[in-house]
Formats: C-alpha cells, structure tokens, sequence
C-alpha cells in the first residue's frame, strides 16, 4: 500500500491507496489525524494521481470545515449553510452542496418553509433538511 502525506492548517493528512492488480483501480483512504475516511466520492479511481489529489482536496475541504465551522460533511459531499434575517425579525436558513473543495455548489436551496428565531435555529433546520435531501438523491441513484 502506497501513501501520500501532508499538513494543512496544522492538522495531518494522509491518503493510503492501493491499486488492484486485475482491474487496474486504484482505492484510497484518506486519514485527518487518526480518523479515517473510506468512502470518499470517487473510489474507485483510475490512477494513483487521481486518488492522491482527490483524496487531498476532500481533506483540506474537511479540515476547513472544522476549523472554518460553516460546513457539514455528509456522505462524502459538503453542505454549506447560511442564514438570512426577514424583515418581521425571524430567520430562514439555506444550504448548498458541494463537492469535495470545489467552491462552486452544484445544488442551492433555501429554507423558506421554516423561520426560525435565531441564526443558529435557522441554520440547524438547513443541515438537517440537507442531509434528508442528500439521502433521498443518493438512494434514489442521483448523486
């Protein structure tokens, strides 16, 4: 097994791979730390290259999500969250999806159908309406 390493915002990243002899694949974990993550989108890859930088940008995404504290990982993808106040003082909640580090979400939505009292209330109602979104696309073969 083979192993690509780095540090990023003083945190460990290590991504192990390992390539199959018979269908020429390449499965990758990626470590932050001591906890690992095997089910990154993309697994399998088809070269060591393309496992290395896929499994470094989910990291450094990872990493800036814990530290940044405005991003969910879920399922191997990334839920951002916003709250906007309305004009009677309560607050709607959205969510946008991303895919590894890459800044540009492929799907944006908002909340509307809740208001919450606080930007934190708001913001919870999003990530758990995200997560239930993101469950049903998966199942249904979407994502």
């Amino acid at each position: 097994m083979a192993q690509y390493g780095a540090a990023y915002r003083g945190k460990h990243i290590t991504v192990d791979y390992k390539e199959d002899a018979r269908s020429g694949d390449v499965r990758c974990v990626v470590k932050v730390g001591d906890v690992a993550y095997p089910d990154i989108r993309g697994n399998p890859f088809r070269s060591a290259a393309a496992a290395q930088a896929t499994g470094a940008a989910f990291a450094r995404a990872l990493i800036d999500a814990e530290l940044d504290g405005d991003t969910v990982e879920h399922r191997g993808y990334f839920i951002r969250v916003s709250s906007i106040e309305q004009r009677d003082g309560s607050w709607v909640g959205s969510y946008q999806f991303h895919r590894n580090d890459n800044p540009v979400p492929f799907r944006r939505v908002s909340c509307d159908g809740f208001r919450g009292n606080s930007p934190v209330e708001a913001e919870e109602y999003a990530i758990g309406m995200a997560q239930q979104a993101m469950d049903a696309d998966i199942a249904a073969g979407k994502l």
